[in-house]
């Protein structure tokens, strides 16, 4: 009897690993022969699943992206600011090593590629503004403005406290952005 296969089930499970790959050897660096090898599959069961290095990070970025607004939406909702930036940048915390990691890669898949391409990729376009949605439906503003500040805030917020954790303070960052988003947001009547 013929072995049953969950194609989608097993490409997932090839991109999850794939991003540890990917981190430790550097986008430039791996090869989809050097990725098969460490995947434990053929070269040909790579290409069957993705025709290109590029196809594979894509899939991976929109693959995370999936993973991480799950992670994200399993933070409940409160009624004090504070709470939620707080729950924000808890969950940032407990997955520090995995956010410097990917933007790392990210970083990595621009410098190869370009930054042009990087800004001009379709995929990963589509993933940056989905977490941008939830950032704003989290907040409750459509305030671009706003939006993008956060978002530079956390991404920097992901470095700073891999490079200086004994330094970082959940309850400091918290309050730093909770009076920036609230000047924010009582100017603009929101």
């Amino acid at each position: 009897m013929p072995k049953i296969v969950n194609h989608e089930q097993y490409k997932n499970e090839l991109l999850k690993r794939s991003f540890d790959c990917f981190t430790s050897n550097g986008y430039s660096g791996l090869t989809m022969r050097d990725l098969a090898k460490h995947l434990g599959v053929s070269t040909g069961t790579l290409y069957h699943y993705f025709p290109s290095k590029v196809a594979i990070f894509e899939q991976l970025v929109e693959f995370q992206a999936d993973q991480d607004l799950i992670l994200a939406s399993s933070i409940t909702k409160s009624k004090s600011l504070k709470r939620d930036i707080t729950a924000i940048l808890t969950l940032m915390v407990e997955n520090r090593d995995y956010l410097l990691k990917q933007n790392s890669l990210w970083l990595e898949f621009g410098r190869q590629n370009g930054f042009v391409e990087l800004l001009e990729n379709a995929v990963i376009a589509r993933s940056y503004k989905r977490y941008r949605v939830w950032l704003g439906q989290f907040l409750q503003s459509d305030d671009e403005a706003l939006i993008t500040f956060v978002c530079s805030y956390l991404s920097g917020i992901v470095m700073d406290m891999n490079f200086h954790p004994g330094q970082f303070s959940i309850a400091d960052q918290s309050a730093i952005l909770v009076g920036a988003i609230s000047s924010r947001l009582s100017r603009s009547g929101g």
